[in-house]
């Protein structure tokens, strides 16, 4: 077993942080995949799932806001929460618009 230095543990550490470390945004790469992946999934009709999910993971996103978070995920953290609770109003509206249109052709 080789013996570590402390330059060698602290470059490990590094690495394994940078594993964890979500992408940037303005990482081109970044920016890439993600248009890739929502052409692909608008081509692929799965978009209603997603939102179906995304909607739904709001009773998940407040049970994850009573829990401690690291510091460097927060900011993506807010994001994602953000993304859910406006897919989950936009959903509910949705909802309100198509019952009201439902009691109106009743009537």
């Amino acid at each position: 077993m080789a013996v570590r230095n402390a330059n060698d543990l602290a470059r490990a550490a590094q690495r394994s942080h940078d594993g964890r470390a979500p992408a940037e945004p303005n990482d081109e790469a970044f920016q890439f995949a993600c248009d890739h992946v929502a052409a692909e999934l608008e081509r692929e009709g799965d978009v209603a799932p997603l939102v179906e999910k995304l909607s739904q993971a709001r009773h998940v996103m407040t049970h994850l806001l009573s829990q401690e978070v690291p510091a460097y995920l927060l900011p993506h953290f807010r994001e994602l929460d953000e993304l859910v609770r406006d897919m989950s109003r936009r959903v509910d509206a949705s909802m309100k618009n198509f019952e009201a249109g439902h009691m109106e052709d009743a009537a």
